[in-house]
C-alpha cells in the first residue's frame, strides 16, 4: 500500500481532483450499499451461506473506502491548511479498509476452493463460528497493519515490507486458488465419486450428447472468464502500487507525486469495481436487487395515490 509524501500546503488546491475523488466516493458508496441492502433483504432467500457473508464483508470494506477514506482525500484539495490531521485520518482509513478488502478477497478465493475441492467436508469447515472468527481476524490483522505507522513505524522500510510481505503473497495466493478452481471444474474433480451412483455418472460422460458437451464447455469458459476478471482486476489495481514501493526503496523516492495520485485512483477503482465483479455481475444478485427495487416502487405508488 502506497504512502506518498504529499505536501498539500505547497500545492494549489485542485477543484477538479477533489471533484473526481468525491465522485468516486459517491459511486463506491452507492454500489456497495446496493450489495449490502440486497444481501440484507434477500427476497428469494438465495443469498445465504459463507460466500455471501464474505461478499457482505467485502461490500462493507469497500463502502468504508468510499466514506471516509476517499471523501477525506477529496476534502484535502479544498482545505489544504488542515493537511496534517485530515491526511492522517484519511490515510489510516484508506489503509485499514483496503487491507481488509484484500484479505476478504483472499478469503473468498479460499472459500470457493474448499467448496469445489471438498464439497462434503466444506460443511464442517465453513460453519458460522469459523466464518465469524475468520472475518474478525481479517479486521484485526488489517487494523494492525494500518495503525502501526501511528506508533512510529512510519518509514520507507515499513512500506516496502507491506508491499512485498503483504500485497504480493495475497496476489499469488488468489491467483493459485482461482487457477486450482478452474482446473478442478474443468476436470470435473468437484464431484465426489465415493458412491457407485457417482461412478455411474462419471462413466455416462463418455456417451454424453453434443448438447451436454457444449454445455460443459460453456461452463468452463464461464469459470475461466470469472477467474480472469477476479484475478486480473486485483492485479491491475494493486501491482502498480507494489512496483512503485520497490522502485522507491531502491532509488530513494524518485517517483513523482502525480504518479501517487494515479495509483491511489487505481486502488480506489478496485473498491468501485468489486461490487460489480463479485455480486452484481451474477444473475441471483441482479434478480434479488430488481425484486427489491420493484417492490419498493409498488409500495410507494399507493401512498402517492392516497396523497
Amino acid at each position: 500500500m502506497y504512502h506518498p509524501k504529499m505536501d498539500f500546503e505547497a500545492q494549489v488546491p485542485s477543484s477538479q481532483t477533489a471533484a473526481v475523488l468525491l465522485s468516486l466516493s459517491v459511486l463506491t458508496v452507492v454500489l456497495n450499499a446496493l450489495v449490502i441492502i440486497t444481501i440484507w433483504k434477500d427476497p428469494f432467500r438465495e443469498l445465504k451461506g459463507a460466500a455471501n457473508c464474505l461478499i457482505l464483508n467485502l461490500a462493507v470494506c469497500d463502502l468504508l473506502v468510499g466514506i471516509p477514506a476517499e471523501f477525506l482525500f477529496g476534502l484535502l484539495h479544498w482545505f489544504p491548511h488542515h493537511y496534517k490531521t485530515v491526511f492522517a485520518v484519511a490515510h489510516t482509513a484508506m489503509c485499514f479498509t483496503c487491507y481488509a478488502s484484500a484479505l476478504t478477497i483472499l478469503g473468498l478465493a479460499v472459500e470457493r476452493l474448499i467448496v469445489i475441492s471438498s464439497p462434503l467436508r466444506s460443511t464442517y469447515y465453513l460453519t458460522s463460528t469459523y466464518l465469524s472468527l475468520g472475518i474478525l481476524t481479517i479486521w484485526i490483522f488489517a487494523g494492525l497493519l494500518a495503525f502501526l505507522p501511528s506508533l512510529g513505524w512510519d518509514s520507507e522500510s515499513y512500506r516496502f515490507f507491506i508491499a512485498d510481505a503483504f500485497g504480493l503473497p495475497i496476489l499469488i495466493l488468489i491467483f493459485c486458488c482461482y487457477t486450482r478452481i478452474y482446473f478442478l471444474v474443468r476436470k470435473g474433480l468437484y464431484r465426489d465419486f465415493t458412491t457407485e451412483e457417482r461412478r455411474t455418472e462419471q462413466l455416462s460422460l463418455l456417451t454424453e450428447s453434443p448438447q451436454d458437451i457444449e454445455k460443459r464447455k460453456r461452463r468452463e469458459r464461464s469459470v475461466a472468464f470469472s477467474v480472469f476478471i477476479l484475478v486480473g482486476l486485483f492485479a491491475v489495481c494493486w501491482i502498480p502500487s507494489f512496483v512503485l514501493e520497490n522502485i522507491n526503496e531502491f532509488c530513494g523516492n524518485c517517483v513523482r507525486d502525480k504518479l501517487h495520485y494515479v495509483l491511489q485512483a487505481s486502488i480506489s477503482l478496485h473498491s468501485l469495481a468489486n461490487p460489480i465483479a463479485y455480486s452484481l455481475r451474477t444473475a441471483k444478485f441482479r434478480r434479488a436487487l430488481w425484486r427489491i427495487c420493484t417492490y419498493s416502487a409498488k409500495s410507494e405508488s399507493p401512498r402517492q395515490e392516497v396523497v
